[in-house]
């Protein structure tokens, strides 16, 4: 028997714990800008085209057999193909966001027939044979398992942070980083004051331009905006902030196009006479000349406006 039919379920369930927002400030805000909230999508802009005549079969694969931990919508009376898989969209990506990486486990019956799709929880770091879903101590210790579980590459899916944006290396040093920035960022200090607040002479509001600059640098692959856009610009100019957020939106495109083939790959492989296409009709060759055009100076409000509607 294959190794990917030696067992059925290898992964661990385990409840994640939720993350504490008053001291993730910045990074929440990073992620929930990053990740790809269906109702973010712009539908009109959005084309899912398939061969299979059992759209149905797909639909209720997707909304039955695919544990993603997530609540899902169950208000609807019949299934739907093109919410199903903007509900598997929404889940990948914040998968994607959070770990830099989303791994789904294909599980099997005795038979070797494939039953189930599961989310691997938690941290899953990517071998060259294998991926490693690893276990926090104290949660390894009361379910009585080990801290790192092996599950053979041939029986996952596998989708990791685009490389066109910057490696997940990488990707999890921002993330990291971030978090330490958060554990001394001031915005918070009135409700919990630190011993920062109480040293003579310090200045919270220059610590926090200080930090705004360390984020920039930090994020610059990504070219997260900051939410700056919306803000007085009196720190940063309006140049650079929108060109920012001009380049952000090139990034969310990107991700967004990697998740559609990640998606399509899966669909293709359970249902292989579907023949999924999912594509999104702003591309990155249309960002790359509105960005070049903002570069010479060829940017109306007009098209700013548009651009907030039609993009993401």
């Amino acid at each position: 028997m294959e190794e990917k039919y030696k067992k059925g379920q290898i992964s661990l369930d385990f409840d994640v714990p939720i993350s504490d927002y008053f001291h993730r400030h910045n990074s929440s805000m990073f992620m929930e800008d990053l990740s790809m909230s269906r109702y973010r999508i712009k539908e009109d802009f959005l084309s899912i085209s398939i061969e299979s005549e059992n759209q149905d079969e797909i639909a209720d694969f997707l909304s039955n057999q695919v544990t993603t931990f997530k609540y899902r919508n169950r208000w609807r009376n019949r299934l739907d193909l093109n919410e199903e898989l903007l509900e598997l969209l929404e889940t990948i990506s914040d998968k994607l966001v959070n770990e830099g990486n989303c791994v789904i486990e294909k599980i099997f019956d005795e038979n070797g027939s494939l039953t189930r799709l599961k989310v691997i929880r938690g941290e899953v770091k990517i071998g060259n044979k294998k991926v490693i879903q690893v276990i926090p101590k104290n949660i390894a210790k009361e379910l009585k398992s080990k801290t790192k579980i092996s599950i053979p590459k041939s029986k996952c899916f596998i989708l990791e942070f685009p490389k066109e944006i910057c490696s997940i290396k990488d990707y999890k040093n921002i993330l990291d980083q971030m978090l330490k920035i958060d554990s001394k960022d001031p915005m918070f200090s009135v409700l919990n004051p630190s011993n920062l607040s109480k040293t003579k002479g310090y200045d919270a509001m220059k610590h926090r331009e200080n930090l705004d600059i360390i984020l920039r640098r930090l994020t610059r692959k990504i070219s997260w905006h900051h939410r700056e856009q919306y803000s007085s610009g009196d720190k940063f100019s309006y140049y650079y902030s929108t060109l920012r957020s001009l380049k952000f939106k090139r990034t969310k495109l990107q991700m967004l196009n990697n998740i559609f083939e990640f998606i399509e790959q899966i669909v293709n492989e359970l249902f292989p006479e579907a023949n999924l296409k999912i594509a999104y009709e702003k591309t990155i060759g249309d960002i790359d000349r509105i960005i070049e055009n903002y570069k010479k100076g060829e940017f109306p409000h007009e098209l700013h406006m548009q651009i907030i509607r039609e993009y993401l």
